[in-house]
């Protein structure tokens, strides 16, 4: 088959256009959410080193609740990166220095979850038959032998979806009991949608241990400097023109309302614009590059967009995200037993 020089230029380009969008991915923004999590996860795990060095076992957490898309699990997964980073720098810790991520696996039980820690943690797939006391044994052991101070449990709504009162109960007494283990206690970090709160509220204890921090929609008032100067940032990561786009506040609400007030979504928006934009060849970003990325993530019809409507304020966007995601996300299910 002969292959002409516009057709290999062209394929170059979705080449360089995917290369672009993975690099753009990686540019984390640290928001006011991010620093007060972060100071609630960096302060209760020094004080579990300086609370076991007096004999105190009963430990503390924290649960990160936002709406999906928001960008909770990047950041939890930032600030665990940065504990790592600086307990290495600054010297082994007596009790540990070693955070572990699961997560929690739809319509969840206590017993799933925890093969899902331990899987997490070793690589290790636990046979299906194993007691929940067992794996609780086995778990602890393996945490005190890798030095590990706390779990971090993603995506730990599904702990109250579909669930009785009771087996939120027994879930969350477990996880409480890690907290508190004689042998080895872990520190407790969740984050959730707002589903979460049934099981953060449902055992005062742990209401009282994790104190929630909630990631409240963003505004222009409150938001849209700090937003207009991330996408600035993607612009100029990307080589990319901004012509005065970002000087207009009315661009900077229409985000803002097509993200549904969400800053990792406004954020996803403008990398889907600009990979538009460097796709069409172009180095001058427009209103219509967001246009077509709003188009393309949500199968809408022009009078829908709020990129080209101009009602847009009247735009329910809110149910376009959340078929978004339902359509884009498939339902999480408890492995199969083997």
């Amino acid at each position: 088959m002969n292959v002409t020089d516009k057709a290999l230029i062209a394929f170059k380009q979705h080449g360089k256009t995917a290369a672009l969008m993975v690099d753009l991915e990686e540019h984390f923004v640290k928001t006011d959410d991010y620093w007060m999590f972060r100071s609630r996860v960096f302060s209760v795990l020094e004080a579990r080193e300086e609370r076991l060095k007096a004999g105190k076992f009963e430990q503390k957490g924290a649960a990160l609740i936002g709406a999906a898309g928001c960008g909770k699990t990047r950041m939890a997964e930032e600030i665990i990166a940065e504990y790592h980073a600086l307990v290495d720098a600054s010297g082994p810790r007596e009790f540990g220095n070693r955070i572990v991520s699961a997560i929690v696996p739809g319509r969840a039980t206590v017993v799933e979850t925890l093969k899902a820690i331990i899987t997490s943690m070793t690589g290790e797939h636990i046979s299906s038959n194993r007691k929940e006391d067992y794996l609780v044994d086995l778990l602890v052991n393996y945490m005190k032998a890798a030095g590990v101070v706390a779990i971090h449990l993603d995506e730990a709504q599904d702990v109250g979806r579909f669930k009785t009162s009771d087996s939120i109960e027994a879930f969350s007494k477990r996880f409480r009991n890690l907290m508190q283990n004689k042998d080895w206690p872990v520190c407790l970090f969740v984050t959730a949608t707002p589903e979460g709160r049934a099981l953060i509220n449902h055992d005062p204890t742990l209401t009282r241990r994790l104190r929630p921090v909630e990631i409240k929609p963003i505004t222009f008032s409150n938001d849209g400097t700090l937003l207009r100067k991330s996408v600035t940032q993607l612009f100029n990561n990307a080589k990319i023109v901004d012509d005065g786009l970002l000087d207009q506040n009315e661009f900077m609400r229409i985000l803002i309302h097509a993200a549904v007030g969400r800053f990792g979504v406004a954020m996803e928006i403008a990398i889907e614009a600009i990979g538009e934009c460097f796709s069409d060849d172009n180095d001058i970003i427009e209103m219509g590059y967001f246009a077509d990325a709003y188009n393309l993530r949500m199968d809408c019809d022009e009078e829908l967009n709020p990129f080209v409507a101009e009602n847009w304020k009247t735009i329910d966007t809110g149910t376009a995200l959340l078929r978004y995601y339902e359509e884009k996300q498939p339902r999480r299910r408890r492995p199969k037993k083997t």
